[in-house]
């Protein structure tokens, strides 16, 4: 079923940007200062991406330094053309691209999204060294079962192309409506996008991140003391002594 209400939540007024000659569509390219204490990281979407190349919407802070190149209203063969021709002025230590949910009412077939998907991921891979896919927040616009087939199509398409594939769609429950702005369709600045950003950056760590080796928990259980039972009958030939339970053979249960 299609869903119809939109958003309760504010977004701000959009500004105008100038048009590529690649795509016909509004197109922008931010870059931060060289820090040499901080890993660059590259953001490719469409219009999510808006508040944060506009400055409205700011990233997290800490050790990484992103940059963000914003399509609104751009499917995956419109990003892949602009990914294409993007010019960087150093190698980025990461590339985030975001799953295109203009795709939803873009493209024919899901299978066709898919397709194009892993045409914008294969032209990403062929420039950047490291890339990594977010997936896209929810519509409200749009029928959910269907948003949940193309978001398992695109995850499939990245798990074949060894990318890895950050889920998103639980923290955008469909009863929360101010996560999302009036159209329904864009996430709205206030309570929305910190989660975007926030699920952006950590998804950033796991990919740049080693993960350290932890070691198994050991887990310790308290055994019951033996009762001791003093003999009060004397009887003939050896006895009986009770085994000795030895401290080093003990072991634990995992």
């Amino acid at each position: 079923m299609k869903q119809s209400a939109g958003g309760t939540g504010n977004r701000h007024r959009v500004q105008k940007w100038p048009i590529s000659s690649l795509t016909g569509r509004q197109h922008k390219l931010v870059i931060p200062a060289e820090s040499p204490d901080k890993e660059f990281v590259l953001l490719v979407g469409a219009s999510h991406l808006r508040s944060i190349v506009d400055g409205i919407v700011q990233m997290p802070e800490g050790r990484f330094s992103f940059g963000a190149m914003s399509t609104p209203g751009a499917c995956a063969t419109q990003l892949r053309t602009e990914a294409a021709n993007a010019v960087l002025p150093r190698t980025p230590d990461a590339v985030c691209v975001m799953a295109p949910s203009n795709n939803l009412t873009s493209s024919r077939t899901i299978t066709e999204a898919g397709e194009d998907f892993a045409k914008l991921l294969a032209t990403a891979c062929s420039r950047w060294p490291n890339v990594f896919a977010m997936d896209f927040p929810p519509r409200l616009t749009v029928d959910p079962d269907y948003q949940d087939m193309m978001r398992q199509e695109f995850r499939r398409v990245a798990a074949r192309m060894d990318v890895k594939y950050t889920p998103l769609a639980e923290y955008f429950p469909f009863k929360e409506f101010d996560l999302w702005s009036r159209d329904g369709v864009h996430l709205s600045d206030s309570a929305g996008m910190p989660i975007l950003v926030g699920s952006i950056w950590n998804a950033t760590y796991m990919q740049l991140v080693p993960a350290e080796p932890k070691p198994s928990p050991v887990v310790h259980r308290r055994s019951t003391p033996a009762r001791r039972v003093t003999p009060r009958v004397i009887v003939k030939g050896e006895v009986a002594k009770s085994p000795q339970l030895d401290p080093s053979k003990w072991t634990v249960e995992d």
